[in-house]
Parts: structure tokens; sequence; C-alpha cells
């Protein structure tokens, strides 16, 4: 390391007395330096588009042409990085031409040193995302829906640790003893421990989600709380559009505490249907219709004929009906698609009844009225009565 760092030296102190051997030919003193300042500037300027665009550039054709497409991301990543490092390197040499005060030398270099400190985790920043499609690898292993989300998982999570890094290295830079300020949040421990406890709950409820494979982004989902499909899983809370288009933002240990039914990973989707037919059905007529019904549902190649039950019989007597129950799957489990293999069938069944020419029953009531109470009886004779002696008598005709 310390030959390394050497040879750095002796390079920085080579380009530095060749640059002030230029401003000594241009006539030296204050204003040598200067444009001699400035032309570097320009130079390390231009030269940013040429290494970044042409050197990594090319290198990022290269590895893609070549296949290796998680190298040509990472040079495509690392462009921008090497831009602002290469325009930093450029500063500082005409920094180094200039005859500053030792004073004003040290500031700007302090500056310049965060500024590349910030610009290398920035670097490592930008590559973490190229980097992680290597771990589709591993994440493949929980499903192919799932990956994806664990990829984002492990960005977030990785890009959260260079960021902590990144500030305990400016920290550090700035003569911050952050390992004495580490060691003095020690003593209030116990109480960020007990603050964050739900924080850490948690994330440890999102790893629970991708290792139990509960959901995927996509999946349609119910809980005691929600229902609707999920949009996002995060390190703390998991984001799901509920059929009335609102977001719902869930904690995820929450959720995991919850029972969750995972709709989407139905094998089939159900049809449940109760047909009244009026009693005045014969028996005969009831038999063809639910034979029918029966060689309807095993002949249609929409509905699903292993593995599921199907079931179509006579439920009861209802009050203005018989009722014949039909329980059956489907092979799609699209909504949409159901909904229309629903509405084919009931086009269907109502045919098949009228065929065998019964009806479909609808709820009536029927009134049988045996005796009548007897003062109900001497009112509706009295009533017949006066209604005699209104009519009008008829008179009989003299005989002439």
């Amino acid at each position: 390391m310390e030959e390394i760092t050497s040879s750095v030296e002796n390079l920085n102190d080579r380009v530095v007395d060749h640059f002030a051997k230029w401003a000594d030919m241009v006539g030296g003193g204050e204003i040598g330096r200067a444009i001699i300042a400035l032309v570097i500037l320009i130079l390390f300027v231009v030269m940013r588009k040429v290494l970044a665009h042409g050197v990594v550039g090319g290198l990022g054709k290269l590895a893609n042409h070549h296949r290796h497409q998680t190298m040509a991301m990472i040079f495509n990543a690392i462009q921008t990085p090497v831009q602002v490092f290469v325009v930093v390197l450029g500063v500082y040499f005409s920094v180094e031409v200039m005859d500053f005060s030792e004073q004003a030398d040290a500031a700007i270099f302090n500056v310049l040193r965060v500024i590349v400190i910030a610009t290398i985790f920035w670097a490592f920043y930008r590559i973490i995302e190229p980097l992680a499609l290597g771990f589709n690898t591993f994440a493949g292993r929980f499903g192919a829906g799932l990956a994806d989300d664990l990829r984002q998982f492990f960005i977030r999570c990785v890009r959260t640790l260079i960021v902590v890094l990144a500030g305990v290295a400016l920290l550090e830079d700035w003569g911050i003893d952050v390992s004495a300020f580490l060691g003095g949040l020690g003593l209030a421990g116990m109480a960020v421990a007990l603050a964050a406890k739900d924080s850490v709950a948690n994330v440890f409820g999102g790893l629970t989600i991708f290792a139990d494979k509960l959901f995927k982004r996509g999946d349609w989902i119910e809980t005691p709380h929600f229902e609707g499909v999920v949009e996002f899983v995060g390190l703390r809370a998991t984001k799901v559009r509920t059929f009335s288009k609102a977001m719902v933002v869930m904690p995820n240990a929450e959720i995991v505490n919850s029972p969750v039914i995972n709709w989407t990973r139905m094998t089939h989707r159900r049809i449940k249907m109760v047909i009244g037919v009026e009693y005045r059905t014969s028996a005969d007529q009831i038999e063809k219709i639910i034979e029918r019904l029966r060689a309807f549902l095993k002949n249609d190649d929409d509905v699903a004929q292993e593995d599921v039950p199907q079931m179509v019989h006579l439920a009861d007597f209802g009050s203005s009906s018989i009722n014949i129950d039909l329980y059956y799957f489907t092979l799609t489990t699209d909504w949409l698609e159901w909904r229309d293999i629903r509405n084919r069938h009931i086009i269907a069944f109502k045919r098949i009844i009228e065929e065998e020419g019964a009806s479909f029953a609808f709820p009536s009531q029927s009134i049988y009225v045996e005796t009548m109470p007897e003062m109900a009886m001497s009112q509706a004779s009295e009533h017949s009565d006066n209604d005699k002696a209104q009519q009008p008598r008829k008179t009989p005709e003299k005989m002439g």
C-alpha cells in the first residue's frame, strides 16, 4: 500500500512540474499560471467526454457485444461518476499550478477530497443495480415472480449501507471521531431498540413474506383489513391497490400476523348456482333436466373435469320452487373469462329448462280460506240484502 501511495505521489509531482514548465514557457508569473490553469481545466473538461463515452462507453459496448450484460450495465452506470472524477482531477491540477496560499490550497483540497469520496461511493451506489442481476440466480429459487421483489429488496438494503458508509467516511475525513460517537450511542441503545422494535418487526415481516412466498407483486390477496392487487413489497410495508382503486399501505408485521388469502394461486375458479323450477314440474321433467345439466357440464371444454368436484343435485323444496343446486369449477382463473363462461352457462341452462317444457319459479304466495267468521258472514248477507233493496222494482202493466 505504501508503494502504491509513493508511486501516486511521484506521478503527481511529475505532472505538476510538467505543467509548471508550461507556465514558464508562456512567461511565468501569475498571468502565465492562470492561463495554463485555465487550459488544464478546459483540457480535462474535454477529456471527460472522451474517457466517459469513448473509453468506458466503448468497454460497455464491447462487453455487450460479447453478451456480458452485467459488465455492460456496470460500465454504463459509472460513466457519469467518471466524468465528475475527471473534472475534479482537472480542478486539482489547475489549483496546483496556481500559486495560492497554503490556507487556500488546504481549503480547496479539502473540498475536492470530499467530492472525490462522494463520487466513489456514488459510483458504488450506481453499480449495485447491475450487480443485483446476479442475485436473480439465488432469488429465482423463490419463484420467478418473487425474484424481482427480492432483487429490489436487496438493492435497497445495500444502497442504504453504502449511504451510511459514505456518511461515516465523510465524517472521518472532517476529523469527527465516529467510533466515539457510535460508542456514545451505545448508552442510549436500549431506548433506541425499544423505539425501533416496530420497524425491526416490519423488516422481519418483509423477509417472512419473501421466505414463505406469501405473495408477490401483481397477486390478488385478501386479508381481514383489505382486498386488492399487490403493487409493491417494501422493506417496511406493502402497498396494495384495492378494487376501488385506492392505495392501502400496510406494515409487513401486521400482514404476516394476519390470515392472507392469495386468490391468484387458485388452480380453478368456482361457480355456485341454484335453479328453482315450479312445483307443477313433473318428476320425469326434473330427472331429464338434471341429466341434461350434468351432460352439458361434462362436455363443456371450459369446465374442469378432474381434481375438483362437479355436482348437480336437487337441493331442497323451497318456499315457492324445487331447487336444483349446481357446484362446479372452471379451468380458467381469470375473472373476466370466468364471467363470460358463467354468462354463457346461464343462457344454456335456461334453454335446457325451456326445452323440457318446464319454467323457472318466482316467489309467490297462495291464500286458502276454509271458513269465514259468523260476524263476517252476517255482514256479507246484510250487504247483499241492501244491494237487492236498492234495485228498482218493475210494476205490472194494466190490462186494457
